[in-house]
């Protein structure tokens, strides 16, 4: 016999009364335990269903009210941008406020959220999907010229001379990097996408997305970043500086007189670029996320 079960018999001998009502009270409070638990069951299921229900009730109108901000801030810059062809004020407010936005990383439609830039707008897609297959390799691109040139020289009165031509030829090569990888999509279908000299570090099985760029009055987009969720790693595909060559978005060369305003424009650009990117990757890493997850942080930062 251990020493504790001793010393509970020696208790138990020397008070066999109190050591008998010891044990009524604490089969009681077992029964009490079972008892609530059981009267807190229902509540609880209440309570959980009634959260769905209210989660369910409540996502068509947030969508409804995101929806609404954007097309109220579309509205606003089409009358600014319509006053600034005859206000200068106007067309300062327009230009003060025009990578400003309606929606937050949080919100389901930040996606639809387009990217202003003065007269031009893009908007933004995204495709997810489990990694199939990932195969790099490098490829041998080889160039070959040819160049010729006649010689020189002079004729009078017959007599003179004429120098003899000359032509060259080369061949150059470089190595690409190419990235190819196959991708489940979340409708079911297979898709295959091609990197160039791109450092994107995917294997099977993980869960990747794709955010796609594309002018707003096409439907074609081009990749810009690729947000791998199994690593929680973001990788950018076209840097600011790229994106701004990609879409001849401001290209303007500095000169002698414009060269500080110039600069200011390109670099304001590119700073709210690099700013909506890294809002897209934090709104790719909450889509991935499964519901009750993104439910513990929400609840989490109210408390």
């Amino acid at each position: 016999m251990s020493l504790w079960n001793d010393l509970k018999q020696k208790a138990i001998d020397a008070n066999p009364e109190l050591a008998a009502k010891a044990t009524q009270a604490l089969s009681k409070a077992k029964d009490l335990a079972v008892e609530a638990g059981h009267k807190a069951a229902p509540v609880l299921k209440e309570a959980t269903e009634k959260a769905a229900a209210y989660a369910q009730e409540k996502t068509p109108i947030v969508k409804a009210q995101a929806l609404k901000a954007i097309d109220d801030a579309r509205i606003r810059r089409a009358e600014l941008q319509l006053r600034a062809k005859n206000d200068k004020a106007a067309r300062d407010e327009m230009i003060r406020t025009m990578y400003d936005i309606s929606l937050t990383p949080e919100d389901d439609l930040f996606i639809d959220e387009p990217f202003n830039h003065y007269e031009r707008s893009f908007n933004f897609f995204v495709v997810s999907g489990e990694v199939l297959d990932s195969q790099k390799r490098n490829q041998l691109h080889l160039q070959a010229g040819h160049s010729h040139s006649s010689g020189g020289g002079y004729i009078s009165n017959g007599s003179g001379y004429v120098g003899g031509g000359s032509s060259s030829s080369y061949v150059s090569s470089r190595n690409v990097h190419e990235h190819e990888f196959w991708v489940k999509l979340r409708d079911g279908k297979e898709a295959c996408f091609q990197l160039a000299d791109k450092n994107v570090r995917i294997r099977e099985g993980q869960s990747i997305s794709m955010l796609f760029m594309h002018p707003a009055d096409t439907t074609t987009g081009e990749m810009v970043a690729l947000y791998n969720h199994s690593s929680a790693q973001n990788c950018i595909i076209c840097s600011p500086a790229q994106i701004n060559r990609m879409f001849n978005l401001y290209t303007v060369e500095p000169g002698f007189f414009n060269k500080s305003e110039v600069q200011a424009t390109r670099n304001r650009l590119l700073l709210a670029l690099e700013q909506r990117l890294e809002q897209l990757a934090a709104y790719m890493d909450r889509q991935g996320r499964p519901v009750a997850m993104i439910e513990a942080i929400e609840g989490q930062r109210h408390d």
